[in-house]
């Protein structure tokens, strides 16, 4: 994906007045990027990532956030191949005449996001369905849960063509499993960052991977997490108590009983070795004798 600047956004050392319309929306690494790229006056992904400490995702992600705004260009990368047909705003308004579906898309869509939708918004969504694919059930399903949490209908719509087509979400049910899945994951965060008494807005993509491990692969419970947390002590941080609780599901450990259990048995009844085979111990009558060297 190449990325430019629009003609509008290139106003000297002026900034463009979409930049404070925006700027409720727009997020701290999408306000870093647009004044970065304002600055320099071109685009290169790679160098805003290296200057701003930011990964190469986000950059891309908010480039397109200020794509939907009207200040960047996206242009696919040619590869050599047939590019992909997309219908025009020309050609959807003939389809829809004899595709009343096409009309019910539109309309519920631009009910979840609360306004009429431009004629690029409309086109990327009718295609879509038309010529991607993708149910109108799994663009409904799909726009719902994202629209309150994306950057915009090309965002939202650009999500959904990814899931469809890399994470095999193509049908109603999958869809729902998606949301499902990212809903329980989004209480997790909660619950872990009030354990930690941490800021949810600013967990880290790994941080985010390491606690969707505790729940999907371990089934660590809040209150396991907040014994890990306990065990940590001064090292009380998501990395390390990770491996805590690895340790704990590997010993298979499932809930603060076990552990307890474990800590305070008695020292004979978690023996290995019968007291009275225990060379140690049978030996500690034993007085060294010492020789007096002449």
């Amino acid at each position: 994906m190449t990325f430019k600047l629009l003609k509008q956004a290139v106003i000297g050392a002026r900034v463009p007045m979409t930049v404070f319309d925006n700027l409720y929306a727009a997020k701290e690494n999408d306000l870093k990027v647009i004044l970065f790229v304002l600055k320099a006056g071109a685009i290169d992904v790679n160098e805003i990532s290296r200057r701003l400490d930011i990964t190469v995702a986000s950059v891309i992600s908010s480039l397109y956030f200020w794509a939907d705004k009207g200040l960047v260009l996206c242009e696919a990368d040619g590869d050599g191949g047939e590019t992909k047909k997309r219908l025009s705003s020309r050609d959807i308004l003939r389809l829809s005449k004899d595709r009343p579906e096409i009309r019910a898309l539109v309309g519920h869509i631009q009910q979840i996001f609360g306004h009429a939708l431009n004629a690029k918004s409309t086109e990327t969504f009718v295609n879509l369905y038309v010529m991607d694919g993708v149910p109108v059930e799994v663009i409904l399903i799909l726009a719902m849960y994202y629209a309150p949490v994306q950057k915009g209908p090309g965002y939202t719509a650009r999500t959904i063509l990814n899931l469809y087509e890399k994470d095999g979400v193509t049908t109603a049910e999958k869809a729902e499993n998606h949301i499902k899945t990212l809903t329980e994951r989004e209480k997790r965060y909660a619950a872990v960052c009030r354990v930690f008494s941490l800021d949810c807005t600013k967990l880290t993509k790994s941080e985010k991977t390491i606690i969707d491990g505790w729940g999907e692969a371990l089934g660590m419970s809040e209150e396991m997490i907040a014994c890990a947390k306990e065990t940590a002590g001064f090292n009380a941080n998501i990395r390390y108590c990770n491996g805590i609780l690895k340790s704990w599901s590997q010993k298979g450990y499932k809930n603060p009983s076990d552990i307890n259990e474990i800590h305070n048995s008695p020292v004979g009844e978690s023996r290995d070795i019968p007291p009275e085979e225990d060379i140690i111990l049978s030996g500690m009558h034993i007085v060294p004798e010492y020789k007096k060297e002449n």
